[in-house]
């Protein structure tokens, strides 16, 4: 197992442990459920923030997660 993150562009830090990098987006994909994204957006992010779609956050995360 490896650790695996992915940083928002609000600067939060989430890390899994997961196989291989596939795995990891993977499973931050199964977290990031609109109640998470929602969730995520009322506690690190502005009031004015423009908030992603679901399908927009789960993109964003096939792009940022890398090993840790």
């Amino acid at each position: 197992m490896a650790s695996y993150s992915m940083q928002c562009t609000c600067g939060h830090v989430m890390t899994v442990e997961a196989g291989n990098r596939d795995q990891a987006v993977g499973m931050f994909k199964a977290g990031m459920t609109q109640q998470a994204l929602d969730e995520h957006m009322a506690q690190y992010h502005q009031p004015g923030d423009q908030k992603p779609t679901l399908e927009q956050a789960h993109a964003m995360i096939d792009q940022m997660v890398a090993a840790a």
